[in-house]
């Protein structure tokens, strides 16, 4: 075993090494999501984000900080190739918080395809939402979440695959992908406008959060908000060092009270 993958499946509590089939790529993306928390507060900080792998694995490994979709899924792509999988990344359009006058979304989520069985298998340890087991690309494929939603995916006419979420209800559209490898040009670039520009919405908000076993957790902004099921329970954060506290105690993020009064949550 190499050192990252010794580092990478102890980060993760992984005493054994998952197999090389879809039990073994949902048990790493099950074990990635439990255990590293999303958290763009680096871009939010006006740092940027560096995607050198070594800045990555040290970011997310070390126990006290997590990341957003362009680590959390680059981290995610090196632990399956170490164990063997064949991947490929492709960038992909947000739409969840799209209302229905506004422009298409640029792409500024990325998401992993996984070779196996004799089909790509979609898995992603990067989105901010709930956990979305490994599901084939598709048409009409089914996975169920974490907090009971099920993802479907389906055939979109213009932006290649749509991926849903079907929940108390309602059907929203959570992002878009064409099967298209990303190339590290296109990541970069992607990477530096989604963590710098004044129109991202990691630069105009304060983001994290994390799965659980039922649901998921996050903050944002001033705003704490914990997930089980289809029940919600929200809290005010009352200032700089509750919001400190709540993302040791929560998160496991250990930041100053300088970064987080940087934060300007408040």
């Amino acid at each position: 075993m190499t050192a990252f993958l010794d580092r990478y499946l102890a980060r993760l509590g992984l005493s054994q090494l998952p197999s090389v089939d879809l039990a073994g790529l949902d048990c790493l993306l099950w074990a990635q999501r439990l255990a590293i928390p999303y958290d763009a507060l680096d871009a939010r900080l006006g740092r940027g984000v560096d995607l050198d792998p070594a800045v990555v694995t040290a970011k997310l490994l070390s126990g006290t900080r997590g990341g957003y979709c362009f680590e959390l899924n680059q981290l995610f792509a090196r632990g399956l190739e170490a164990l063997g999988f064949a991947v490929d990344p492709m960038l992909a359009r947000v739409w969840f918080r799209q209302e229905p006058d506004d422009d298409v979304p640029p792409r500024t989520h990325i998401v992993l395809a996984v070779a196996l069985e004799g089909e790509r298998w979609l898995a992603d340890a990067g989105f901010g939402g709930g956990h979305v087991p490994a599901m084939p690309i598709r048409d009409g494929a089914e996975a169920a979440g974490n907090d009971g939603a099920i993802h479907r995916l389906r055939r979109d006419a213009e932006f290649g695959w749509m991926l849903e979420r079907h929940f108390a209800g309602q059907c929203r559209n959570q992002y878009s992908f064409t099967e298209d490898t990303a190339l590290a040009a296109d990541i970069a670039m992607s990477n530096h406008w989604t963590a710098t520009s004044p129109c991202s919405r990691f630069i105009r908000n304060v983001l994290v959060s994390q799965v659980t076993q039922d649901g998921l957790k996050a903050i944002t902004n001033d705003q704490f908000s914990v997930q089980r099921g289809d029940t919600t329970d929200r809290m005010q954060i009352t200032g700089p060092e509750a919001m400190r506290r709540l993302l040791a105690d929560e998160f496991g993020i250990i930041m100053s009270a300088h970064d987080v009064e940087a934060l300007a949550a408040f």
